[in-house]
């Protein structure tokens, strides 16, 4: 029987766990009207769930017999994927995320567990169906990445892969810092695939998200910075390489094998290096990261052979993306807010707070900076 396992319930000893009650209305909601491991009916499965002083425990076993609800878990269409790449014997679905970006799911198999990854329609609107998983396909083959066993323009079935996503403090750490920089290096010199268009992936996402108008943000004054900036940035450097695109911490993983891998590649295309390497270090509540702690992932990431001089002109691309990494996720938050009104309020104090972050650094500094590597790149 295909089951749902429940994350967060508590499971002591000698008795099953208590589900949360929303999800359980959340199944009832959808008319889901009986397990479908046990056939206990949905309504028994409510009352069960009510906490009582005369039932301190369960008698069902949740971790069996949460039901399939579509609004759980998309499950016929899990199942679709898994056929498409020849994957049977699926035994429980868990979601590992899901928000306004994707929703994740990791399946366990009869043989090795994989994940699921089903698009959400923000993540299609700045993606094309046919550059969809491109990269992750790439990047898999190469070994920076979970390997891809199913691409489609709604979904991605790739390997499990075990660890941890990284955070703004592990950057914090030299030793986990270095150890991403030639990684991060032979990814950018991955070949560009095919399907992927020439433009640079930064300005084909910004493109398409300026193209829908919201008022989170002055939707005039967006589209000027970000002329502005593209303006800046193609005067200054060139997006020559394999980019991420959205390179923050939690997109990287330090497997439990050792190493780290590279995931979630729906913004990679051609890029600037500069813009992965300062989006990997951003942070918005800790300190920046310093100079000194910059130059030393670049000179890692440029490998032995690079001169000081190349590893300070490095340098210097990489902090004249800071604030275009801020203005981008202005725009992002603004887009959401247009896109999704049930969150309007919360991805307007986003988009208003990283514009914030970006006005603060995208002065007279940012200019001067602009004019000294025009200078360096003409000398």
């Amino acid at each position: 029987t295909s089951v749902i396992a429940v994350q967060g319930g508590v499971r002591s000893k000698g008795h099953s766990s208590r589900p949360p009650l929303a999800l359980l209305v959340a199944a009832h909601s959808v008319q889901l009207h009986r397990c479908l491991n046990c056939c206990t009916s949905a309504d028994q499965l409510l009352r069960e769930a009510s906490p009582t002083p005369s039932m301190p425990s369960m008698r069902h076993s949740w971790l069996l017999c949460l039901p399939l609800a579509a609004s759980l878990a998309p499950v016929e269409q899990i199942k679709t994927l898994l056929k498409l790449g020849k994957i049977d014997g699926a035994t429980g679905y868990h979601e590992l995320d899901s928000g306004f970006c994707n929703s994740v799911y990791r399946v366990d198999t009869h043989k090795k567990p994989v994940v699921v990854k089903i698009y959400s329609a923000m993540a299609k609107a700045r993606c094309a169906p046919a550059c969809r998983g491109v990269v992750d396909e790439a990047v898999g083959a190469a070994g920076l990445g979970p390997q891809i066993h199913v691409r489609t323009d709604d979904a991605l079935v790739a390997e499990f892969v075990d660890g941890e996503t990284l955070t703004e403090r592990d950057l914090k750490d030299d030793e986990t810092a270095l150890a991403i920089a030639p990684k991060l290096a032979a990814l950018h010199a991955l070949p560009i695939p095919e399907p992927l268009p020439r433009k640079p992936a930064l300005w084909v996402g910004v493109d398409a998200m300026l193209a829908c108008d919201g008022d989170a943000l002055d939707a005039n004054l967006l589209k000027r910075e970000a002329a502005r900036m593209r303006d800046a940035v193609e005067a200054c450097t060139h997006a020559d390489v394999l980019g991420h695109g959205d390179l923050k911490p939690s997109n990287v993983l330090r497997l439990r094998r050792g190493g780290i891998a590279f995931i979630d590649f729906e913004l990679a295309g051609p890029n600037y290096r500069g813009y992965d390497i300062f989006k990997l270090f951003r942070t918005s509540k800790l300190p920046a990261a310093s100079d000194a702690s910059l130059l030393s992932f670049v000179e890692a990431y440029l490998g032995e052979g690079a001169t000081r001089r190349a590893a300070d002109a490095c340098l210097l691309e990489t902090k004249l993306f800071e604030p275009l990494t801020w203005l981008e996720a202005a725009i992002f938050f603004s887009f959401a807010a247009a896109t999704l009104p049930e969150k309007r309020d919360e991805m307007a104090a986003l988009a208003r707070d990283r514009w914030a972050a970006y006005e603060d650094c995208a002065g007279a500094g940012f200019d001067a900076a602009v004019k000294n590597l025009v200078g360096n790149n003409t000398s």
